[in-house]
């Protein structure tokens, strides 16, 4: 069949559907800008069928009354609501029926213990949000939720994707039945498919086990707002606390006053580890502050137990032109002046030497697990959980003093032969954007990021095979950009089925380091200008396919945590080379490594300082401060690709210097020439202000909002 997807954005649920479904249908991509937009696209593609997997937005009438339009609900039949996994955390149980008298009890200090199960539907748009017939309904096991690192960004890219592929792909199954067995009284198939109707029980029975909802009664209920999760220190315990941060993390936040000034607040982990510690509270601060941690910090809350902030984003002012960046707190905090560099040291934390990973419940961003299996040799998994796979230059340097650690202890200790690298629910997605956004000097961040992150890249290319010690990737959550990079530079990558990867750093307006010249041609050979370049999300198995990763296993959680450990203790006992095969007659000596290095920082200095700059401070500017796409790109929107029209990205100028350079020289000499009368009828004349900004912008592509 023909499929249209609408998406507010292309994002990591939209991205795994796709993979899953062109595999046997055509299937194209339109954001959803606005109504005109959704309308053109259906007239342009002309689908069978059409499928919102994450559409903020309503779908026009005029496209849901003549085509069947499929909506993917994080939620199971009867939940309605555009923020049902807000409610999920929080504890909802559907027992109360008005969401403000149980937003009533929890702020009194009631507890629900949370439903048992939750569940995607997959229903057909109507006028009604989330009212129309059900075509397919997938439900699974949640757990407690209360169980560390669960918020609803995790919750989102994990569970709630796996059933929505899965209900996903049974709604289309069952729909293509039902649309190729009714007779077709239209001479318009989509008119045709948009009067196809769903059977009763699919909103009855879930796909998989064909039982009905097993997680309470289902509710309708409103947009929570970050205000009403707002909590109070003095009155909440850290477990009413944790549930009202991890609901709204990563977007929007808790909108929270605890600090002093107004923030959005993330994070939310528990510690109970620090009931002894006396809180210091900050100037102007109700939340007493127990530690600092990694750029967190750990607030106490009213039964003695820790909370940890990771991360905070100023509110959007009406002066502001964009959403700040969302930065570690520490960093947001001083540079708010709740806390100053003398606070910080006072309450600075020491990693144990050992890097064990620490007692009880509590923040730790690195650590090492060593494991020595049934033949007496041991391994080292370096697991690291990075906010969102952002790793910020901070962040590197703790995961190189964590494999300084690793080469220290193997010296002594001949059994240590691998070291896997155990990325957390992102296993990375390459230099922390929002921290070199919110930088005074986001160029210096930038390069200093990007020479960070090479150095973490360098210990596996060069420190450990040196040590004849071999490396594997584990891949258990999506990556991108210098994420991939890391882990192609393994000997092994091993990566989880369910999983997304985005190779290409071009639609951010980067080169690319991370020795990803040396690692993708390795591998790839012919195929690394195509995966750079195409700019495309890829599975598991098509990266498999093109040599990216070397092997795939299914499942989640522990079930691929024991396949990891199973197959990584099989490789070592049955004398597999200590270097990957992709090696082979490449030259790794360290004069060709610094040569990489060398050819790939002179090509991301031209995108920091040169005119070509302006497409990566602009593309992350608006990736960060979540600046509305004004079109499709073409590689999605397949329905858009006539005439020869390519996306900027994949024209000869995207990558040439003179070309940006003339560019801008034409720009500047527009503002500079003398307007003619009927230019000053439509804007002011110029002056020096002007003509610095339009200098600026040349060079930088936007002024840069600091602090």
């Amino acid at each position: 069949m023909k499929i249209l997807f609408l998406c507010t954005a292309h994002n990591s649920l939209s991205q795994r559907l796709h993979l899953a479904l062109s595999q046997s249908h055509d299937v194209t991509v339109e954001y959803a800008i606005s109504d005109e937009v959704m309308i053109e696209a259906v007239a342009l593609s002309k689908p069978d069928l059409v499928i919102c997997p994450f559409l903020t937005s309503f779908v026009p009438k005029l496209i849901y009354e003549n085509v069947c339009c499929l909506i993917v609900h994080p939620g199971p039949p009867g939940d309605a609501g555009p923020s049902s996994l807000e409610w999920l955390l929080l504890g909802d149980d559907g027992t109360i029926e008005q969401p403000a008298k149980f937003l009533k009890h929890i702020d009194e200090g009631a507890h629900f213990e949370g439903r048992s199960h939750w569940g995607v539907t997959v229903l057909q748009a109507v006028e009604q949000l989330d009212a129309g017939p059900v075509w397919a309904f997938q439900q699974f096991e949640l757990g407690s939720i209360d169980q560390p690192r669960l918020n609803k960004s995790t919750l989102y890219r994990g569970l709630v994707t796996q059933a929505a592929v899965v209900a996903t792909i049974k709604a289309v199954e069952r729909f293509q039945h039902a649309y190729s067995s009714n007779p077709k009284e239209d001479a318009d198939p989509g008119l045709h498919g948009a009067r196809v109707a769903a059977r009763p029980e699919y909103a009855r029975l879930s796909v998989t086990d064909n039982l009905p909802f097993k997680g309470g009664q289902t509710r309708s209920r409103p947009l929570l707002r970050a205000s009403l999760a707002a909590f109070d220190t003095t009155r909440h315990t850290a477990k009413h606390i944790s549930r009202r941060i991890r609901c709204a993390d990563s977007q929007p936040g808790v909108y929270s006053d605890v600090f002093g000034p107004n923030f959005y607040l993330y994070g939310g982990m528990i510690d109970d580890t620090m009931q002894e510690v006396v809180p210091i509270f900050p100037k102007n601060s109700s939340a007493g502050i127990l530690a600092i941690r990694d750029g967190a910090v750990c607030i106490a809350a009213v039964d003695g137990m820790g909370l940890w902030i990771t991360h905070v984003r100023k509110p959007k002012e009406k002066s502001d032109k964009a959403l700040w960046p969302k930065v570690p707190a520490v960093h947001g905090l001083q540079q708010c002046h709740v806390i100053d560099s003398d606070f910080i040291g006072s309450l600075k934390w020491t990693p144990p030497s050992d890097f064990a990973l620490l007692p009880g419940r509590t923040l730790q961003e690195v650590w090492v697990d060593f494991r020595v299996d049934e033949h007496a040799n041991t391994t080292a998994y370096l697991h690291f959980e990075h906010y969102n796979g952002a790793m910020s230059t901070d962040s590197c340097s703790r995961l190189i003093a964590a494999m300084e650690y690793v080469l220290g202890r193997a010296a002594a200790d001949r059994s240590i032969c691998a070291l896997v690298l155990m990325g957390g629910s992102y296993f990375s997605n390459g230099i922390a954007l929002n921290v070199i956004e919110a930088a005074l000097d986001p160029v210096y961040e930038s390069w200093l990021n990007i020479n960070r992150i090479d150095d973490v890249v360098h210990y596996i290319l060069h420190e450990f095979p040196s040590r004849k010690i071999t490396t594997f990737a584990a891949m258990r959550g999506n990556a991108a950009a210098g994420g991939v990079a890391l882990a192609a530079a393994c000997d092994f990558v091993l990566a989880g089925h369910e999983i997304v990867l985005n190779p290409a750093y071009r639609a951010l307006g980067l080169h690319g380091s991370e020795y990803h010249l040396l690692t993708y041609h390795a591998r790839c050979e012919e195929g690394a200008a195509d995966i750079i370049n195409s700019m495309l999300p890829m599975s598991p198995v098509q990266a498999q396919q093109t040599g990216l990763v070397d092997f795939v296993f299914p499942g989640t959680g522990d079930v691929l945590d024991n396949h990891i450990r199973a197959h990584v203790s099989r490789e070592l006992h049955d004398g597999v080379p200590y270097q990957g095969f992709w090696k082979h007659g490449v030259d790794l000596s360290p004069p060709t490594l610094a040569l990489i290095r060398v050819q790939e920082l002179a090509e991301m200095s031209k995108d920091l300082w040169s005119p070509r700059s302006v497409r990566y401070h602009k593309r992350r500017f608006n990736f960060i401060r979540k600046i509305k796409p004004k079109a499709t790109p073409l590689r999605f929107a397949l329905h858009r690709q006539h005439s020869g029209r390519k996306d900027e990205e994949e024209t000869a100028e995207f990558d040439n210097v003179e070309a940006y350079k003339i560019r801008c020289e034409e720009e500047l000499l527009c503002r500079l020439s003398p307007p003619s009368p009927r230019d000053s009828l439509l804007s002011p004349p110029h002056d020096k202000e002007k003509t610095r900004a339009a200098l600026f912008s040349c060079h930088y592509g936007t002024v840069k909002m600091v602090g």
